[in-house]
This record gives C-alpha cells, sequence and structure tokens, in this order.
C-alpha cells in the first residue's frame, strides 16, 4: 500500500495554486499568483484581465469592462545583465497608461525580486494600477519593497519564454490571451471580487453650457466621500485628453456641480468617471483634528487645528511649554496620500508628505517626509511617522 499512498501524495500540489497562463507572440508563460500574500494585487490582475471589474479607459475617459491584457505589447523590455525586466499592462503602449485608480502596495517580506517574478509597476508608494512586469534570470533586490511582487514563474519553459521576450527587445512581443486555473479548495475559494478594490462607474448628471464662460456638470447627487471624479474632454470624439480630477475625502460629501472648462471650443464632449475607495484614509478636512508627526528621531510636532482646518496651535516636543499659532494650512488629500504646507508664528513654513498606511477606530497611522521652506526652495529636514485623528 506505501506506494499508492505515495502516488496520491504526489498527484495533489504541495500548495494551493492559482495559475496565470500568459499566451504570448512567443510562447507560454505560467505564473503562480500569490494570492494569499497579496490579495488585493492577485484580485486587481484577474478582474482587469477577464473584464469582470470596471476600469477607466486611459485614452478615452470612458467606463469599461473591456479585458486589459489581450493585445498589449511589452512595451518596456530591459536585458542589461544586472537589470532584466519586461512591462506591459498600461492600455496605451507606454508607459503613461493604467486603469484608471491606484491601489495600494502589498509588501511580503518572503516575497524578493529573485529571477522570474511577477510585479507591479508603480510610480511612487501606493499607486499600483494596472502596468506589471517580468523579471529575468537576475535578482534586483533594489525592487524590494518598493514594487509588489504577486507571482512567481518556476516552470522552466515559461522561463525561456521570458528569456525570448527579454532578447526580442521593446514591442516586439504581444499577449494574445491571459487565462486563469485553481488547483483546490483554498484557491477556488479565493474571491477576487471582496478585496475592496476601487470601484469605477459613471456619475449621472446634466451638463450646463454658458458659451465662452463655463461648461458645468451639475451630479444629480454630491460626490460620495472617498471617491475621485475625472474629467476628460474631446473636441471630436477622437482625441481625448484628461482634464483633471478631484478627490474627496472621507467623513464629507463634495460637491454638487464642477466647472469642467471655459467652454470657449466650438463644440466638445466629456466624459466623466467616477473611481470610488471603499479603503480611502486621507480626510476632506482638517477641522478639529489633530496631527502628530515624527521629526528628527524621537522628535514630534503635533498640530491641533481649529474648527476652520485652517488654523489652530501647535506644539513642538522638545519645548512642550511653548504653544506655536498656525497661522495658515494648505492640505491636498488623495485617498492614499496628503500633503501639508503649515505655516506658524514661529517656524519657517512646513512642508510634510505623508503615506496613509492604516487606521484605529481613532486615527489614521502612516509615514511622513518633511521638509522646510528657506525663502527660495523646499529644504529637506527628516522622515518619520504620523498620525492624525479622526
Amino acid at each position: 500500500m506505501k506506494p499508492i499512498v505515495l502516488l496520491v501524495a504526489l498527484a495533489c500540489p504541495l500548495q494551493a495554486e492559482l495559475i496565470a497562463a500568459f499566451q504570448t507572440t512567443r510562447g507560454e508563460v505560467l505564473a503562480t499568483l500569490q494570492f494569499d500574500k497579496a490579495p488585493k494585487t492577485v484580485a486587481n490582475f484577474i478582474t482587469l484581465a477577464q473584464g469582470t471589474r470596471a476600469r477607466v479607459d486611459p485614452l478615452t475617459g470612458t467606463v469599461t469592462h473591456s479585458p486589459l491584457y489581450i493585445g498589449e505589447k511589452f512595451f518596456r523590455v530591459i536585458n542589461d545583465p544586472g537589470f532584466k525586466i519586461a512591462q506591459t499592462g498600461s492600455g496605451t503602449g507606454n508607459n503613461s497608461g493604467g486603469p484608471g485608480f491606484t491601489f495600494r502596495d502589498e509588501f511580503d517580506p518572503t516575497l524578493t525580486h529573485v529571477p522570474y517574478v511577477l510585479s507591479m509597476a508603480n510610480s511612487g508608494p501606493n499607486t499600483n494600477g494596472s502596468q506589471i512586469f517580468f523579471t529575468g534570470n537576475a535578482t534586483i533586490s533594489g525592487l524590494d519593497h518598493v514594487h509588489t511582487i504577486f507571482g512567481l514563474v518556476t516552470d522552466p519553459s515559461s522561463r525561456s519564454v521570458i528569456d525570448a521576450i527579454l532578447a526580442a527587445g521593446n514591442d516586439a512581443t504581444t499577449i494574445g490571451n491571459v487565462t486563469f486555473s485553481r488547483t483546490d479548495a483554498a484557491a477556488l475559494a479565493f474571491d477576487e471580487h471582496a478585496q475592496l478594490l476601487p470601484v469605477c462607474s459613471g456619475l449621472a448628471g446634466m451638463l450646463s453650457v454658458s458659451p465662452g464662460v463655463a461648461s458645468t456638470y451639475i451630479l444629480k447627487a454630491p460626490q460620495t466621500p472617498g471617491s475621485v471624479l475625472q474629467a476628460f474632454r474631446s473636441p471630436d470624439l477622437s482625441v481625448w485628453s484628461k482634464l483633471g480630477e478631484i478627490y474627496q475625502g472621507t467623513g464629507l460629501s463634495g460637491a454638487e456641480s464642477i466647472t469642467l472648462d471655459t467652454a470657449s471650443l466650438p463644440r466638445a464632449f466629456y466624459q466623466i468617471p467616477l473611481v470610488t475607495y471603499p479603503d480611502a484614509l486621507a480626510p476632506a478636512s482638517l477641522a478639529d483634528r489633530t496631527l502628530v508627526t515624527g521629526l528628527f528621531d524621537s522628535q514630534t510636532i503635533t498640530f491641533h487645528f481649529d474648527s476652520t482646518g485652517t488654523g489652530g496651535t501647535a506644539t513642538y516636543s522638545n519645548t512642550p511649554d511653548q504653544p506655536i499659532t498656525i497661522t495658515d494650512v494648505s492640505y491636498q488629500p488623495s485617498p492614499y496620500k496628503a500633503t501639508w504646507i503649515i505655516s506658524t508664528d514661529t517656524f519657517n513654513p512646513l512642508r510634510f508628505r505623508g503615506t496613509l498606511e492604516t487606521e484605529t477606530d481613532s486615527f489614521v497611522i502612516g509615514s511622513n517626509t518633511s521638509d522646510e521652506w528657506t525663502g527660495f526652495y523646499w529644504s529637506a529636514l527628516s522622515s518619520g511617522t504620523l498620525s492624525l485623528s479622526k
């Protein structure tokens, strides 16, 4: 009976596996997706590849369910001895595109950029979208905990295909299809639609135009908290440009109308997509909140904002008995980031650029880098933690 038991054991997978199969013009690449270590990233990739979650087309601003990676080329290929990557998934054929939203990093200490991994391209912390890259037969330690790894390529034939993609260079390889298979109950149980990823949708409203004055979009309901409203415009339904976007922080509903432009074109068409972030952290207002920023090792500055969110008092940990008057506050939030420029009657203006990482019942918690305005330029001070009361 022992040989039978051994055969049964070998027939079962050693771990739960969710496999992505990339069909390319140079062959098939199989990647084992790390859904237990990077669930948001894996869910985002699956739903974009299958078209089961909406995205914003970067070329037109249209909210679409069109599967993303099919037909995409590897537009950025680097095949240097110590740095080998093949990047794709922009929706534009270059590195300017994406799905119209971002989501947070997922770093796991057991996943590093050893040879042949699948990882997320980004433009800074918590800016993952749809762009992905394979690494080749080189370890790239400088990418660890900077880019989220969500797949491993262990199959020798798949690695050979990646080598061929790298050797071919930019735009020489196209993805024909991406399919998925799940080997056991754990992989089957993974729900890619339950990972609190951003939700893209249209935005009900009415366009009001005063020629030469303003094109205004009147929303059917105020912009929802934790959402980003985007605006695209075309003069001819052929070439589209993005006019901008507005983030409405948590805690408060947003405006009921937005001015799109000055209505100076002979004619114009608009797309107004909305992206809602279920896990957005940046609040709409600083009113009656307390911000504690780490500065120079164990030192801190604590800002107590008043009911307007633009004034209040501050306390420096080295001189806690000497309150400082806040004279002005500039606050620029986005779902997972915020920038504060705070002027006082004591210090030069200080700028804190915060990455918002998690929350408790009472606080939003993250990290920050700080700068001081010298009168001519921002001079770097230090970095540290931050906490913002709810």
